[in-house]
């Protein structure tokens, strides 16, 4: 095609001197034109037939959970966009991106269909996301925004029997027999860590020390209750604490009552 442009404009400069008005048309801007021209016809005509905006964060639940990951402060976010086009391709496309309604420039562009933030936000708040596709003549122009609901760490205390079965419910009290083996599991949710032992677990009975530890099994409290002389129950209260060692924003607490038989 260019060589094509260029026999023309070669044509047209012999002729010129011939009609005795060269020095009244401008070669530059009929080459222009012609380029331009060429190029236009080039562009596909890209539709959008699907748009839509998936969220997904890096924060910790246990094996067993069937809910979604939530955010948490200080949390990492990433946003997805699902683009679906027809006469081209989604990297032809520009990605606006926007958080809070601030423009992020760092992050957009031709085929930006991905964005993450870390939350600053605190629990029961949310991120509002919003993103604009568009091509560069605006002829395509698609927008959509989502709210994020933001948490905070959670823990949740299941008591055992000594053997490892741990009840699959939570409970405000529980029931221990003196002399004997008990035992408790304190499942996180909700930290942005890459593997448990990023947490450090604080137990806490009274009358004994602290049980301060980041191990894997930091999260499981054997407890031997002894010196009981009567035959009456008492009660006790059992403290457990966990920490983000990568940022103290990242905390959460729990604590029941233990009746001693």
């Amino acid at each position: 095609m260019k060589k094509k442009i260029c026999f023309i404009i070669i044509s047209v400069l012999i002729l010129l001197p011939l009609t005795g008005i060269a020095e009244e048309i401008d070669v530059n801007s009929i080459l222009n034109e012609l380029i331009s021209g060429e190029q236009t016809s080039a562009v596909p005509n890209i539709t959008v037939g699907n748009f839509d905006l998936v969220w997904s964060v890096d924060t910790y639940t246990p094996f067993d959970y069937i809910g979604r990951k939530l955010p948490v402060m200080g949390s990492k976010v990433t946003v997805d966009a699902i683009v679906k086009v027809s006469g081209g391709s989604v990297k032809s496309l520009k990605y606006s991106w926007f958080l809070e309604d601030i423009f992020q420039q760092n992050k957009s562009g031709y085929g930006k269909t991905s964005f993450y933030f870390y939350v600053q936000q605190r629990s029961r708040a949310y991120h509002t996301v919003r993103l604009q596709v568009f091509n560069e003549d605006r002829t395509v122009f698609e927008e959509k925004s989502i709210q994020i609901p933001i948490t905070e760490p959670e823990l949740v205390v299941y008591p055992s029997n000594g053997n490892s079965y741990f009840l699959n419910q939570a409970s405000k009290v529980s029931a221990v027999v003196s002399n004997q083996k008990f035992s408790f599991i304190a499942k996180p949710y909700f930290f942005s860590i890459n593997k448990l032992t990023d947490l450090i677990f604080e137990w806490n009975v009274a009358g004994q020390n602290p049980i301060i530890s980041s191990n894997y099994n930091a999260s499981i409290l054997d407890l031997n209750v002894t010196g009981k002389n009567n035959n009456q129950a008492s009660e006790q209260n059992l403290w457990v604490s966990v920490k983000n060692s990568q940022t103290e924003e990242q905390n959460a607490f729990k604590s029941i009552k233990i009746n001693i038989y």
